[in-house]
């Protein structure tokens, strides 16, 4: 035990030291930075409180007793105590051939929703855990899905128009409005019919956009014009479609920096509603001029149709919870010799929440003014434009695991533990209003690694 062969870190040392026996390191970080090819020796007097990144192939022992001129036992554990939402202990891709001895490795409980708690991360490397106890605390529960703040526009209304019968005047100007996903537009009224131009029949009120896929004949016409009776109104526009719902979160990804994915998914925007058609133009005849002395003049025209209003937004995804993993092993090349791991409690994930309802549709103008005399009539109105669809709900978040060793990739047959505690995985986040049982999140899962046994067995 010198300084020639060992680097040497103690907590309770004054901060300053230089890693020698008599002025070790106060960080364990520290040591293994500055080990140089060196055997890192750590006190067990009292925990280091810090989170310990290896990136060199050094073997670092706990289990001394400094007070006791770095006198070792075999049953002694040098601690870390990671500070919350830190990796406690993590060996890097550039940390092959370390080794780990005689420590109890604990992870402070998360206390940011969604937040893990990890004992050791090991990447892709030759590496030892020896005589290592691993307890990893509670994670967090994932944060719900946030509601749409943004208000869906409303269907511009249309144009009134204000000629009388006696007067060739345009249709009314239909509404409209661009949304997100294009433009929704009322349908043009009818023009008045004219004497001596198709018996004087009153024209055809047009359809508004976007046409419904397929086109209900029910949905979005045109009101037709007067041909013998009186005209009709526009019909009114078809509600745009509902927004699908968000995926369920399901996956799961290890990195080094933790674990990722299972995010519920957003759902997606309602469909526009289709302007409203415009209303037929009213019919020409003999009704302008002195009531003793009328003439043939023109109809009234049709008013313009409404615009439909834009699709709400769909609702956010409810984030993944948070994991208890004791150790994560991105490769196949860890071992472990009388290694002990406890896991606590996951997260539950986070909860979808509901789509935005759709704008209102704009309103249709009122046909043009009837003549006042006898047997004119009013042009018909314009309809309302649809309303937007409501936009899908969002998914739930997958639960967390409660994992004792989760890995990236089957580990070889040297990987075994000598105890394991299991805690409990974290329900799946349920879908938003309007969701289904597929959109919930997935549970999450805790087994043993050595029989995969599912909770509770």
């Amino acid at each position: 035990m010198t300084d020639e062969c060992a680097v040497f870190a103690s907590a309770t040392a004054e901060a300053g030291g230089d890693g020698t026996k008599a002025k070790p390191y106060v960080s364990l970080g520290e040591a293994v930075a500055n080990a140089n090819g060196k055997r890192v020796l750590a006190c067990a007097i009292e925990p280091f409180a810090e989170s310990v990144t290896i990136e060199a192939g050094v073997e670092v022992i706990g289990g001394f007793d400094c007070q006791a001129d770095w006198t070792w036992s075999e049953e002694a554990r040098s601690a870390i105590e990671a500070p919350a939402n830190q990796i406690a202990l993590t060996v890097s891709e550039a940390a092959s051939g370390v080794k780990v001895r005689s420590f109890a490795v604990r992870a402070a409980s998360a206390t940011e929703p969604g937040g893990s708690s990890i004992g050791v991360e090991v990447a892709d490397v030759e590496a030892e855990l020896a005589q290592v106890d691993v307890t990893a605390g509670d994670a967090m529960d994932g944060a719900n899905g946030q509601t749409p703040t943004q208000v869906p526009q409303a269907g511009a209304s249309a144009s009134e128009v204000v000629s009388n019968a006696c007067q060739v005047v345009f249709g009314g100007e239909p509404g409209v409005t661009m949304c997100q996903d294009g433009e929704t537009r009322g349908g043009a009224g009818g023009l008045g019919g004219i004497t001596g131009a198709d018996q004087g029949n009153g024209q055809r009120g047009a359809d508004g956009a976007p046409l419904p896929e397929p086109n209900p004949d029910e949905y979005g016409l045109g009101g037709a014009g007067q041909t013998g009776g009186n005209c009709r109104q526009g019909e009114p526009g078809a509600p745009g479609i509902t927004g699908a719902p968000g995926a369920a979160g399901t996956g799961t990804t290890l990195t080094l920096a933790g674990i990722v994915g299972g995010d519920g998914g957003s759902g997606t925007s309602g469909k526009r509603g289709q302007g409203g058609g415009g209303g037929g133009g009213a019919k020409a005849g003999l009704f302008c001029g002195p009531v003793a002395n009328p003439v043939n003049g023109p109809g009234a025209s049709g008013g313009g149709g409404g615009a439909g209003g834009c699709g709400g937004k769909g609702g956010d995804g409810g984030k993944a919870g948070g994991s208890s993993l004791g150790i994560v092993s991105l490769g196949t090349k860890l071992v472990l010799t009388e290694v002990t791991v406890v896991v606590g409690q996951a997260g539950k994930g986070g909860d979808g929440v509901a789509g935005q309802s759709g704008a209102n549709g704009g309103l249709g103008a009122i046909g043009g003014n009837a003549s006042g005399t006898s047997p004119s009539i009013a042009g018909c109105d314009g309809g309302k434009g649809g309303r937007g669809g409501a936009g899908g709900p969002g998914g739930g978040g997958r639960g967390g695991h409660a994992v004792g060793i989760a890995f990236a990739r089957g580990p070889s047959a040297a990987v075994a533990l000598k105890g394991f505690t299991e805690g409990a995985a974290g329900d799946g986040g349920s879908a938003g209003p309007g969701g289904n049982a597929g959109t919930r999140g997935a549970s999450g899962a805790c087994w043993n690694f050595g029989g995969n046994e599912s909770c509770g067995q």
